[in-house]
C-alpha cells in the first residue's frame, strides 16, 4: 500500500445486510420496507436489493445474525462454480429423474435461524427453473431440483452464494465432520463448566468451613479471587451460547428460556465479582459454575438423545455396497449400484450388507436387521422371503430379485421421514413454545418483584433471592417435557418397522372418534386366487374369459390384478383403461368390454344378474348389452384384523368399513368383524365426502388404507396409516407406513401415542409443579442459589429420564 494513499477510516454506520462497517463517504444505501438502509458494498446492495424486489423484506426482521458479505453477482455463474456443470462431477451430488429434471443436494454454511433457510427456499423457488428447493436447518442440507433446460448447475450454486452463504456440494463425511465438530464443542463446555465446578466447588467448601472456624483475610481474599479467575473462564466459554441466545433474540423482542439464564449467571457473576474487590458481602461462584454444569449436561443428554436416531439413519445410502454382482448375459457382472433396477437378480455373498430390497430366490440362511427392528437376534429367511437394503447377510450367499430402486427402499423411506419429522414442530409443541414464552416474562416480572420486596426488606439478600428465583424457575424442564417425548416415541416406532412422516399425527392418534378402514390389501391379505369361472353366455369360453380377464388386468394396480399376474394367457384387448373404484374397460373384436363391479357392469349390460351367493370375491365380464361371465376370487382375512378392531373399540373408537367392494363378501366380511358401520361400493370420492361429513361433525378420524386408490383420503384424515408392501407405501401420502403389513402395529400405534400423551402430560405436571412450588419457596429466601441450581437441573433431567421410557422395545401386542 503506498504509505501516501489515507487509510479508510471506518464509521460508526453500519452495514444493515452483512453488519460490517460502513466506509467513510461511502454511498451504497437503498429503500428496504420503506427505511433508508446503509450498505457497505455493491455486493451487499445487490443482494439486499434483489431481496427486497422479490417482496422477501421479511427475512430482515426474522433473522438472529447478519449474512456474510457476498461477492458474487446472482445473475452471473462464478468461476469458481463451472466446473460443477461437468456430468461426472454432478454425478456424485445429483441425479436425473424420469421427467429429465435434476435433483442436486448441497451442503450449505453460513445458516444460523429458520430466516436464512426461509430467505434460501424463497429465493430458488421464486426463481425460473427451480422446481422445488428445501433447506434442512438440522443437517445444513439443501435439496434443490431444477431443470436443466433453463438453469445450469453453477447457476444455482451462484444463487446461493450471492446471498452471503457457503454451497458446495454435499458429501456424507463433510456432515459428520460437522456433527463430530459440535458434539466436540457441547463437550469441551460441558467438560469445562465440569472441572470448574469441582475447582470452585473446592473452594466454597473451604470458605464456608472459615466462616464457621475462622480463617485470616488473606486466605479468604486469595481463595475469592481463584474463583473469580475460574469462573470467568467457565463463563466466558461454556456459558457463552446462553448470553448470544439470548441477545439475539431479544433484538427481535423474543423471550426464550436462555434469557433467565443469562441474567442469573451474568448477575450472580457480577455481584460476586464486585463482592470479591470491595472486601464485602458474600460470593456465589459455587453457585455460579454449578447452574452453568447442571444446565449444561440437562441439555447435552437432551441433544444427543433428540438426534441419536437422527444420526443412526443420517446418510444410511452411504452404508451401503458401492458395488453388486448381477446376473446380465448369462452371468455374474459388477455394476455400480445406482444402476440396478427393478426386476434384476443380484447375488449377495455371506457378511455383505445388502444393496437393495428383493425377495429371496435362492439360498437360505439368516440377515441380521436390528437397525430396524431393534431384535439383536438374526431373522432365518428362505425363497419368498423379502429382505430390506442395509441388513447383513450372516450366512450362505443369497441371490435377490430386486424389487426396485435406492429411492423406494425401506431404508431411503425411513431416512425420508426422519428429514421431515425434523422439518416439522407439532402443534403441542408449539403450545409448549408460547407457554414457555408467557412463563419466562412472568417469572421476569416476579423476580423483579422480590428483589424490590427484599430491597426493603434486608437490600443484602435482595440480589441473591432474586436470582434463586430466576435459577429455580428456569423453564428448560417446560421445554423439554415435549420434544424429548415425542423423539422417543419416534424412535420406538422406527424401530418397529413404521415409518413417521412428522410428530403431528401422534397428538391426533391419541384422541381419536373415528377410524375408517379400507378392506382390499389393509383387512384382507390382497393376494387374491381365482377360484372358479361362471359364464353367463354362449360363445364364451373359459379358456377365453380367463384369457380376456388376465389381459385387462395388466393395466392395473389394483390388488385384484395378483390374482392374474401369473396367468401365462394373452387375450386380444385394447385400449384398456381404469377406473378407480369400478374396474376397468377396453375394446375386443370391435366390442366395449368391461371388468369389474355388479354396478360399473350393469351400466352396459342392465340384463347383468346378481353376484352368486358363494361367499368370494365376485367380478363381472360383459360387453355391450350382454352379460359374459362371473369371476369368482378368493381373499383371506388377515388373522390379527379382530383383535385390533377389538383393541381400537376398547379405546372408546368408533369403526367404519369404507370399500369399493360392492359385492356380498365385503358386507359379510364388515359383519364378522363387527363393524359399527358398513359401507360398500365406494368410489375414493364417496370415501373422502364420508370422511368430510365426520370432520365437519367435529370427529378427529384415522384412515387405514392400503395406500393405492386411497391416497387422497389417507392425506385427508386426521391420522392416516397406510398398511401394504414397502414399495408402495413409500408413496403413499399417509402419516404412518406399517412397512410389513402387520395390522398389529396399529395396536403398537394407539398404545404408543396414548402412552406418549400420558407422559407429556406427566412431564408438564411435574414441570408446573415444581415451578409452583419452588418459586414461592426461593422468593421467601428459603433455597439459596446453589439449591436452585440443583433444583432446576435435577428437573430438566427428570423430564428427560421419564421421556426415555418410551424407547423400552416389547412384543407387538
Amino acid at each position: 500500500m503506498n504509505s501516501a494513499e489515507p487509510l479508510a477510516i471506518p464509521s460508526e454506520v453500519h452495514c444493515f445486510h452483512c453488519g460490517e462497517d460502513v466506509p467513510e463517504g461511502a454511498d451504497f444505501r437503498i429503500d428496504i420496507a420503506g427505511q433508508p438502509r446503509d450498505m457497505c458494498c455493491p455486493g451487499c446492495r445487490a443482494v439486499a436489493s434483489m431481496i427486497a424486489e422479490n417482496g422477501l423484506e421479511r427475512f430482515y426482521e426474522q433473522r438472529t445474525a447478519f449474512n456474510e458479505r457476498p461477492g458474487l453477482d446472482p445473475l452471473s455463474p462464478a468461476p469458481e462454480f463451472v466446473i460443477y456443470d461437468d456430468p461426472a462431477l454432478a454425478e456424485q451430488f445429483s441425479r436425473v429423474d424420469a421427467s429429465g429434471h435434476i435433483d442436486a443436494r448441497l451442503l450449505i454454511g453460513g445458516v444460523s435461524c429458520a430466516a436464512c433457510t426461509w430467505l434460501i427456499e424463497t429465493t430458488l423457488t421464486r426463481t425460473p427453473g427451480v422446481l422445488r428447493a428445501t433447506l434442512n436447518l438440522g443437517q445444513n442440507r439443501l435439496d434443490v431440483s431444477f431443470d436443466p433446460g433453463q438453469l445450469t448447475m453453477s447457476d444455482v450454486f451462484t444463487r446461493i452464494a450471492s446471498l452471503g452463504y457457503r454451497v458446495q456440494p454435499w458429501q456424507s463425511n463433510l456432515r459428520q465432520e460437522q456433527a463430530k465438530d459440535e458434539y466436540r464443542t457441547d463437550l469441551r463446555r460441558l467438560a469445562v463448566a465440569g472441572i470448574g465446578m469441582m475447582q470452585v466447588g473446592m473452594f466454597a467448601i473451604a470458605l464456608h468451613a472459615g466462616d464457621i472456624q475462622g480463617i485470616s483475610a488473606d486466605y479468604q481474599q486469595l481463595m475469592r479471587l481463584f474463583s473469580l479467575l475460574v469462573t470467568s473462564f467457565v463463563v466466558a466459554y461454556s456459558a457463552r451460547g446462553f448470553f448470544e441466545s439470548a441477545w439475539r433474540h431479544l433484538q427481535f423482542g423474543a423471550l426464550v428460556m436462555d434469557l433467565p439464564v443469562a441474567l442469573a449467571i451474568g448477575l450472580a457473576y457480577c455481584a460476586s465479582a464486585f463482592a470479591t474487590f470491595s472486601g464485602s458481602g458474600a460470593v456465589y461462584f459455587d453457585s455460579v459454575v454449578m447452574f452453568t454444569f447442571l444446565l449444561l449436561l440437562a441439555r447435552f443428554l437432551e441433544k444427543r438423545l433428540r438426534y441419536r436416531d437422527a444420526m443412526d439413519w443420517q446418510d444410511a445410502e452411504q452404508t451401503l455396497p458401492d458395488a453388486v454382482q448381477v446376473w446380465r448375459n448369462n452371468q455374474w457382472t459388477t455394476i455400480p449400484r445406482r444402476s440396478l433396477s427393478e426386476g434384476e437378480r443380484v447375488l449377495v455373498r455371506a457378511g455383505d450388507t445388502l444393496p437393495i430390497d428383493g425377495t429371496v430366490e435362492r439360498g437360505t440362511g439368516s440377515v441380521r436387521e436390528d437397525s430396524f427392528s431393534g431384535e439383536a437376534l438374526p431373522r432365518s429367511v428362505t425363497i419368498g422371503d423379502t429382505v430390506y437394503a442395509g441388513t447383513v447377510n450372516l450366512e450362505e450367499s443369497l441371490e435377490l430379485r430386486a424389487t426396485g430402486s435406492y429411492a423406494e427402499t425401506r431404508l431411503a423411506a425411513l431416512q425420508r421421514s426422519i428429514d421431515q419429522a425434523q422439518k416439522d414442530k407439532p402443534a403441542i409443541a408449539r403450545l409448549a413454545d408460547r407457554i414457555a414464552s408467557r412463563f419466562i416474562a412472568g417469572i421476569l416480572l416476579i423476580a423483579s418483584l422480590t428483589a424490590f420486596v427484599w430491597w426493603s426488606i434486608d437490600p443484602d439478600k435482595a440480589l441473591w433471592i432474586a436470582l434463586s428465583v430466576l435459577v429455580i424457575s428456569c423453564p428448560c424442564a417446560l421445554s423439554l417435557a415435549t420434544p424429548a417425548s415425542l423423539a422417543n416415541a419416534t424412535h420406538l416406532l422406527r424401530r418397529r418397522g413404521v415409518i413417521v412422516n412428522g410428530e403431528n399425527a401422534l397428538e391426533s392418534l391419541a384422541s381419536l372418534d373415528v377410524a375408517l378402514f379400507d378392506k382390499t390389501g389393509t383387512l384382507t391379505s390382497g393376494d387374491f386366487a381365482l377360484k372358479t369361472v361362471l359364464p353367463l353366455s354362449e360363445g364364451w369360453d373359459d379358456a377365453t374369459i380367463r384369457a380376456i380377464a388376465a389381459s385387462m388386468q395388466r393395466h392395473s394396480n389394483h390388488p385384484l390384478a395378483s390374482a392374474f399376474a401369473a396367468m401365462d394367457l394373452q387375450g386380444d384387448v385394447g385400449a384398456v383403461s381404469y377406473r378407480p373404484g369400478k374396474g376397468l374397460e377396453g375394446r375386443y373384436g370391435g366390442r366395449q368390454l368391461r371388468l369389474g363391479s355388479l354396478h360399473f357392469c350393469k351400466e352396459i349390460a342392465p340384463e347383468l344378474p346378481p353376484e352368486p351367493k358363494e361367499a368370494l370375491y365376485w367380478i363381472a365380464l360383459c360387453e355391450e348389452s350382454q352379460a359374459i361371465a362371473w369371476l369368482g376370487l378368493s381373499d383371506e382375512i388377515h388373522g390379527e384384523a379382530l383383535p385390533v378392531l377389538e383393541h381400537v373399540r376398547a379405546k372408546g373408537v368408533a369403526t367404519e368399513l369404507l370399500t369399493g367392494d360392492a359385492s356380498q363378501r365385503a358386507t359379510q366380511l364388515g359383519t364378522s368383524l363387527k363393524f359399527e358401520r358398513i359401507a360398500t361400493g365406494l368410489s375414493p370420492e364417496d370415501k373422502l365426502a364420508r370422511l368430510t361429513t365426520l370432520q365437519e361433525a367435529g370427529a378427529t378420524v384415522l384412515m387405514v388404507g392400503d395406500g393405492l386408490n386411497d391416497a387422497p383420503v389417507l392425506k385427508r384424515a386426521d391420522v392416516s396409516i397406510a398398511v401394504a408392501g414397502a414399495t408402495d407405501l413409500a408413496r403413499a401420502q399417509a402419516d404412518f407406513v406399517i412397512m410389513d403389513g402387520d395390522l398389529r402395529q396399529i395396536t403398537q400405534l394407539v398404545n404408543t401415542a396414548q402412552r406418549t400423551r400420558q407422559i407429556i402430560i406427566q412431564n408438564f405436571s411435574w414441570a408446573l409443579a415444581y415451578n409452583a412450588l419452588g418459586i414461592p419457596l426461593a422468593a421467601m429466601g428459603w433455597v439459596p442459589p446453589w439449591a436452585a441450581a440443583v433444583g432446576m437441573s435435577l428437573s430438566s433431567l427428570l423430564v428427560v429420564g421419564n421421556a426415555a421410557r418410551l424407547r423400552r422395545t416389547g412384543p407387538v401386542e
